[in-house]
């Protein structure tokens, strides 16, 4: 028995993490470039909210902005 209880311990634990941080992850949006969007921050707590947060992606070229933001209840988590 003893054995059995501590074979379900990592997966109950895993599950619980997962959980635990698809639940915080929140939504994402991408705004545009970086050049022409001067302050990524900015930009997305006008567009999102106070609790929003923006950064510039320098995945090339002058950059993309994105924003992470909570997600409204009735949202899924997309990019």
């Amino acid at each position: 028995m003893a054995k059995t209880a501590s074979s379900l311990v990592l997966p109950i634990i895993f599950l619980v993490m997962f959980a635990l941080v698809a639940q915080n992850m929140g939504c994402m949006a991408v705004l545009g470039s970086c050049g022409v969007i001067s302050d990524c921050s900015m930009a997305c707590k006008s567009k999102f909210g106070s609790n929003a947060r923006g950064y510039c992606d320098r995945d090339g070229g002058s950059g993309t902005c994105v924003c992470v933001y909570p997600c409204p209840a009735d949202k899924s988590h997309t990019l």
